[in-house]
């Protein structure tokens, strides 16, 4: 048993790139397949799936397109504004003292002008290799998504009958039902919240004229997956580049946000859970940090997810 266990920790370690290709590609296949469902009562259910990769498929590389286009434009402007910004706070903020100190221009110049080498993945090879590696992984997913959509009612039906018991089985199923409905339900609520978010992010720094809207508005999506707080931690940036062009116009961004945050705390939040399920911001938060410091921001949404859907399970078994 012992040589056994270390075996088993082996090969889990060595797999974790493939055991991650499918937990994402089953993910995606739980998120999407209502669709599926939905159009499969329309025409048959394999050109239904057809249809769904097809629309989903073009849609990604829409976005992709576009967010990437749109980003690289901002960061331009980005790396031109911001450093101006900081050297006006630097001669006639509040704080121009101690930010003077800080080297707050001399840091911003900095950091602008490494972000495009640090999102591209380091040098040029470093990035080649990563993007070698990332068109491999979306390959093996995109395959795979494929195929769960195909045979996941199937491979779902055989491991219900792996249970011979009827009425255990009856109740597995019903459970099991109950329960990837409320968690992927809460999971499609928070990326529409956070879809959301960034909308409002993009919008409001439109208007305020603020730089690089497409990377801050990303910033802000990616934020607001954290509970109570996220989308005012993300809209930070956005309030202090305006704040560098007009006071008053960042302090009606910062109502902006913060009336944003009570909206969707108090009535999205609550209306996603009702409808789902309550997880609560210490499972939320904790579960985000220990996938990050697993496997990433993919790793955190994972995690979150098998809490989601453990929580789903224990209350649908919790005596009534």
């Amino acid at each position: 048993m012992l040589g056994a266990t270390f075996a088993v920790i082996g090969l889990i370690a060595a797999s974790q790139r493939v055991i991650g290709w499918v937990l994402a590609a089953a993910t995606m296949t739980g998120l999407v397949y209502p669709i599926v469902a939905t159009v499969a009562r329309v025409v048959h259910r394999g050109l239904a799936i057809l249809v769904v990769v097809i629309v989903l498929g073009a849609f990604a590389g829409l976005v992709t397109f576009e967010s990437v286009t749109g980003a690289v434009a901002s960061m331009h402007r980005l790396q031109r504004a911001a450093p101006a910004a900081a050297a006006r706070l630097e001669r006639r903020g509040r704080f121009h003292e101690a930010l003077r100190s800080a080297h707050l221009a001399d840091r911003t110049r900095r950091l602008v002008r490494e972000a495009p080498r640090r999102l591209q993945g380091g040098t040029p090879a470093a990035a080649l290799r990563s993007a070698t590696t990332r068109s491999l992984a979306f390959l093996a997913t995109g395959v795979l998504f494929i195929f769960f959509l195909v045979y996941g009612p199937q491979l779902a039906r055989a491991a219900s009958r792996q249970v011979h018991d009827p009425e255990r089985r009856e109740r597995v199923e019903r459970v099991a039902v109950a329960a990837y409905r409320r968690a992927f339900g809460y999971a499609r609520g928070c990326i529409a919240m956070s879809a959301l978010a960034g909308l409002v992010a993009y919008t409001a720094a439109s208007i305020a004229h603020v730089p690089g809207q497409a990377p801050l508005a990303l910033w802000v999506a990616l934020w607001d997956l954290v509970p109570l707080v996220g989308a005012a931690i993300g809209a930070v940036p956005i309030i202090g580049l305006a704040a560098a062009g007009s006071p008053a116009r960042a302090a009606v961004l910062a109502l902006v946000f913060a009336a944003y945050q009570v909206i969707e705390g108090l009535v999205l939040q609550r209306w996603v859970e009702h409808r789902t399920i309550r997880l609560g911001p210490f499972l939320t938060v904790a579960g985000g940090f220990a996938g990050i410091e697993l496997y990433g921001i993919g790793g955190a949404a994972l995690v979150l997810l098998a809490i989601t859907l453990a929580a789903a399970v224990a209350d649908e078994l919790a005596p009534a």
